[in-house]
Parts: C-alpha cells; sequence; structure tokens
C-alpha cells in the first residue's frame, strides 16, 4: 500500500443508513461504490472538499456517467455545498476529526523530537577547538547553498491562460481555458491536492484525451462556378 495513502473509517452497517438504502435502492451498488469513491477524493483534497464544478473530472476518473456522480452528490442529504460551491461531507469531517487531531500529534511530536537530538549535538560539539568550529561554519554553508540551489529549482510558477491555450493549440487539443480555470481556481493543486510541479506534464497526462482533441476541419464543397473556375485552370477542357 502506499505510504502515502490516508485512512479513514468506515462502519460496516454503513449500507443499512437511511440516506444509503435510498441511494442503493436508486443506483443499486454501482451508486454505493460512487460514493466511496467519493469520499475517497474528499479524504485526499485539501480541507476534505471538491469543486462542484468538476464533477466531469470525477465520472471521467471513476468510468461513470456524469449524471451518476451529481446525483450521488445532490440528491440524498449525503453531502453540503459551501458558498464556493465545494461539496463536503459533515458527518464525514466529523468521523475524521480523532485521526486529523492524531497525525498532527505525531507531528508535532516529530518536530520536538529533532529539536532535542539537535540540540544535543550541538552541546557535544567542541566548541573551545576553533578549526572544529570553522570546518562546522563551512559545512553549514555549503549545506544551505545546495539547498537553497535545490529549492530554487524547484519552485512553480503557474502559467498564465494564453500560455496554457496555446499549448492545446499546438498540440491539436481544446478546453485549455477550461483546464487553465480548473487548476487556477485549486491554487494550482490536482484532484488529490498535491500540488502541480509540471503543469505541461500535466495537462499531457490528464487533459489531451480523444474528447479535448481539436475536429478536424470540414472540407468545403465548391459551387458550380468555382467547379468549373478550378477545371479550367487544371487545363481540363474535356469536362464541359
Amino acid at each position: 500500500m502506499n505510504k502515502d495513502a490516508f485512512y479513514f473509517p468506515h462502519f460496516s452497517n454503513a449500507r443499512n443508513d437511511r440516506k444509503i438504502l435510498r441511494l442503493r435502492r436508486e443506483l443499486g451498488t454501482e451508486g454505493y461504490g460512487i460514493y466511496f469513491m467519493i469520499l475517497e477524493i474528499l479524504r485526499d483534497s485539501t480541507d476534505y472538499k471538491y469543486p462542484l464544478q468538476d464533477i466531469d473530472l470525477l465520472a471521467d476518473e471513476f468510468k461513470v456517467s456524469e449524471p451518476k456522480v451529481k446525483t450521488v452528490i445532490c440528491n440524498y442529504n449525503l453531502f453540503e455545498v459551501d458558498q464556493n460551491e465545494m461539496f463536503f461531507s459533515a458527518k464525514f469531517n466529523e468521523y475524521l476529526a480523532p485521526y486529523i487531531r492524531m497525525k498532527e500529534q505525531r507531528r508535532l511530536a516529530g518536530i520536538a523530537s529533532a529539536s532535542k537530538r539537535l540540540n544535543s549535538t550541538t552541546a557535544q560539539q567542541p566548541l573551545n577547538d576553533r578549526s572544529t568550529t570553522v570546518q562546522q561554519s563551512k559545512g553549514k554553508e555549503i549545506k544551505e547553498s545546495k539547498v537553497n540551489k535545490v529549492n530554487k529549482g524547484n519552485i512553480f510558477t503557474p502559467p498564465q491562460i494564453e500560455e496554457v491555450k496555446l499549448f492545446f493549440e499546438e498540440n491539436g487539443y481544446v478546453n485549455g481555458e477550461k483546464a487553465w480555470n480548473y487548476y487556477n481556481d485549486a491554487d494550482w493543486k490536482d484532484s488529490t491536492g498535491k500540488p502541480v510541479k509540471n503543469w505541461k506534464q500535466k495537462m499531457r497526462g490528464v487533459w489531451f484525451k480523444d474528447e479535448n482533441r481539436k475536429p478536424a476541419p470540414k472540407e468545403r464543397i465548391l459551387t458550380l462556378s468555382e467547379l468549373i473556375e478550378q477545371k479550367k485552370a487544371e487545363g481540363d477542357e474535356n469536362y464541359f
């Protein structure tokens, strides 16, 4: 299992909840599966919310129709929508609270442990040895320089909308503006809440699909007069 995956609780009798029973009655097991896949998406998302306008992307990922996903989200009071058109599950967030607190406590404990080790190492260093102190200082400067170079190289600069549209156009695809709006509204994070590091790679992997391919131009049918002029230009005297 991916070590970066997150856990969330799932009651063994969730299928018997009144709202879930209604969902299963109308959409069957497929609707039940869609519901829990949505919960997985929310668990991986920032603030455990997802934009309502991007239901089509969820449908593409789940390989189901967009109306089915929208029905699960909007028709059974399983989810709520805030003023920013972001949907979420209040009950799901309530169940997650203990795990979120536990994760934060572990994070703080890790910081405290690292700080303790650092202080212990510093206390053991021979401060009366000038050469050792100079070497440590130079070593620290070299390390910080390397870190700064790595961080500088990894800084992500969001593209302009025209840049994305041109990239789509040059590669024979449409909906560049829609793709830009999606990531720009999400502060350049993907559907799982992870920051976008290479926007061109993300566009190729997610948006360069057959449904976004630019349609081939239709060949215009020549009028009779245009056809005659064309044949004359070609020197076809036997055509008339």
